[in-house]
């Protein structure tokens, strides 16, 4: 049987497969505990399979309690080709690996698919893996003194499998010899190298090559398209048939940093230390330049430190757009005492010089050279411009100061690397729509008309398990009361709920004020971003009822904290881009020069996606109740606050009242004993 009727009864085949294994009476209903049928789940799956079947591009949105990691890997197992699962974080990558693929193999095996079960392969970018050649060379040097984190590491990759950081949990997150020993594109010489059977990164890739199923992040896929060109020996993914994004919201804003030319001084002084230390040539001018290239950098980075406004308060990085007229005066001059050093380096260690040839390390010498040319030619289109296409600005915090390019519009180079993708691209996140429409997403990633698109609504019942407070008695969100009168609101907000809350702010001003009248004011564990590591603030949120985590920008997406321990999220203003942000101000500018509205058709949705993310923090299982509050009051008196409304679950009921809010929270907490203000306090007035 061929043609139409052959794919019909192919077609029903992998539904009925789907039902088995996913359906009220199926396989997962029977081996995993508690577990519910959902309809969505089942819709979505059934949609994605008939994508790929038919090598189509399909947006899916699936809001939160769908279920999607399982309604796109079951059906991608079903088709039997090689798939590429790509993720916005290490965490849902993770996840994936560790979680959801062994409870899957667990449901096909009950249901007699156990000749499905995920063959699946990891792959992080080559920073995540311990390096055995740059390892041994850093044990080479000698120690004066003890060095534990060298012994951690040493002992380390005699019993790891993987040579993953995630596994070093002895290692401190910060500790300094990580940029010493791990893999990276550019120190990475492939088959020449003698560790090359032992390295971590060939056998990530072996595994990759071998398995059906690859896990691996938006980070890493991008590189790996940016790096083919560049370091052919650090291309990282096997062939692939089928690739399905999570977290797809993500792609343009990961795109566009592989899409453009980045340099920086850790760059600059990674290259002199590995310079330094090198042993295939004469040591007495390896350290020699080693020197002046690092004083060189220094120099490089004061004069672009003095192109920089002072950071913002508590802001971990400075950015400024890069002045026109770099043609002259100190950074000019600093810019090319540096390009001198770096072409002396390139010329005196290319790769197939005579110093390579000689030397008894060629490879690691040849590498060096290519890096220092790499380095003269970013940095040259970086002083020197890219055109209109691509905006330059600077970069810094207190360690390192970064020239970016980056593409104003990142669509038509995204557009042609998923044309590259040779078959199926499934794109799915909670949140690809703006007020129901994928309009937005079409155009910031280049699908345009080209991907067909559905919707699958979250199960949870947001009429009974949530409310949204707005907040339309504070001062305007630019008016100097707002962030003390915001703070007392959200004391107020934390009365009610007895703590248990995620307090979002856009800046990290407003944090910082919000935490100086919180810490003496609330009886609650107060937690703050930068105090210690992510994962620690969330799993204090989690253990210590009652806790109030105070984060920014990076807390409003891929935050799961089910239970009480989180009944309350409030968000202190609309998420907007900061329009003093250069890359947000270029594509503003670009929009207008070319007719449109740049606030319709990019700040306004691009906020909604960011509100919608900052939302869904809050309900994550059918059991969950609680409150959102959004106190920027914008959302209920502009015009445009109907699209952001309209982006959020349509049947959430809203208040501006602080009574309903402690009725709603007593209805659904009877146990509770909240001591809530029944009016706002005089500072919030």
């Amino acid at each position: 049987m061929t043609g139409p009727a052959a794919s019909d009864a192919v077609r029903r085949q992998i539904r009925h497969e789907i039902g088995r294994i996913l359906g009220p009476d199926g396989a997962a209903a029977a081996v995993l505990p508690g577990y519910e049928a959902r309809g969505g789940q089942l819709a979505m799956a059934e949609r994605i399979a008939d994508a790929i079947e038919n090598d189509e591009r399909l947006l899916v949105e699936a809001g939160t309690g769908t279920g999607k990691t399982l309604a796109y890997l079951v059906p991608a197992l079903l088709s039997g080709r090689k798939i590429v699962v790509s993720t916005g974080t290490k965490t849902l990558q993770d996840q994936i690996a560790s979680v959801d693929l062994p409870r899957l193999a667990q449901i096909l095996a009950a249901a007699g698919r156990a000749d499905l079960g995920p063959d699946a392969a990891v792959m992080k970018g080559l920073g995540n893996y311990v390096c055995r050649r740059r390892l041994a060379e850093r044990d080479r040097q000698g120690r004066l003194v003890a060095d534990p984190d060298l012994d951690r590491l040493l002992g380390f990759v005699e019993s790891s499998a993987t040579g993953d950081r995630a596994e070093l949990t002895e290692l401190a997150d910060e500790a300094p010899i990580w940029g010493e020993v791990a893999a990276t594109p550019e120190t990475r010489i492939g088959p020449r190298c003698a560790f090359f059977e032992s390295c971590f990164v060939t056998a990530m890739r072996r595994r990759a090559a071998a398995a059906r199923l690859v896990i691996v992040n938006h980070h890493l896929f991008f590189a790996d398209l940016a790096l083919r060109t560049r370091w052919p020996d650090a291309q990282v993914l096997p062939p692939y048939e089928v690739v399905i994004f999570d977290e797809a919201h993500q792609i343009e804003d990961v795109a566009t940093e592989f899409f453009g030319v980045h340099a920086s001084t850790q760059r600059l002084f990674a290259l002199a230390r590995d310079l330094g230390r090198e042993t295939g040539v004469p040591a007495a001018r390896a350290e020699s330049t080693s020197s002046r290239l690092s004083a060189a950098g220094a120099l490089f980075a004061d004069v672009l430190r003095d192109l920089l406004p002072p950071p913002r308060a508590g802001a971990e990085e400075s950015r400024a757009p890069l002045p026109a007229g770099l043609d002259r005066g100190p950074v000019r001059s600093a810019y090319h005492r540096l390009d001198g050093v770096l072409e002396e380096i390139a010329t005196w260690l290319a790769p197939d010089g005579q110093t390579a040839a000689d030397s008894h390390r060629p490879a690691e010498v040849g590498a060096l050279g290519r890096r220092a040319q790499a380095l003269r030619a970013d940095l040259e289109l970086l002083i020197d411009g890219r055109g209109r296409e691509h905006v330059r600005w600077l970069g810094a915090s207190a360690r390192n100061v970064s020239l970016h390019a980056s593409p104003v519009d990142v669509s038509t180079l995204l557009g042609r690397a998923l044309d590259a993708c040779p078959g199926p691209i499934v794109l799915t996140s909670a949140t690809l729509t703006v007020a129901g429409s994928f309009d937005y997403v079409r155009a910031r990633t280049g699908l345009g008309d080209t991907a067909a698109h559905a919707t699958f609504p979250s199960p949870f019942n947001y009429a009974r398990q949530s409310l949204l407070y707005l907040a339309t008695d504070l001062p305007e969100p630019n008016d100097d009361r707002f962030p003390a009168a915001a703070a007392a609101r959200m004391a107020e907000l934390c009365a009610v709920t007895g703590g248990r809350a995620l307090l979002l702010f856009t800046s990290f001003k407003n944090l910082r004020t919000a935490e100086a009248r919180l810490r003496g004011s609330l009886p609650f564990p107060l937690l703050v971003q930068g105090e210690r590591p992510r994962h620690h603030l969330l799993a204090a949120l989690r253990t210590n009822i009652g806790s109030v985590l105070l984060a920014t920008q990076s807390f409003w997406e891929g935050v799961d904290v089910p239970g009480e321990a989180l009944s309350l999220v409030v968000m202190d203003r609309i998420p907007f881009g900061a329009p003093d942000d250069p890359l947000t101000r270029a594509r503003i500018d670009r929009i207008r020069d070319e007719g449109g509205d740049p606030f319709g058709a990019y700040q306004l949705p691009r906020a909604a996606l960011s509100l919608k993310q900052g939302f869904g923090r809050l309900i994550r299982s059918r059991a969950d109740r609680g409150i959102v509050a959004l106190l920027d009051g914008r959302a209920a008196r502009k015009s445009y606050g109907a699209t952001l409304r309209a982006s959020l679950p349509a049947d959430c009921p809203r208040t501006e009242s602080l009574d309903d809010v402690a009725e709603f929270w007593a209805r659904v907490h009877p146990t509770a004993a909240p001591t809530a203000a029944s009016t706002p306090t005089a500072a919030a007035s």
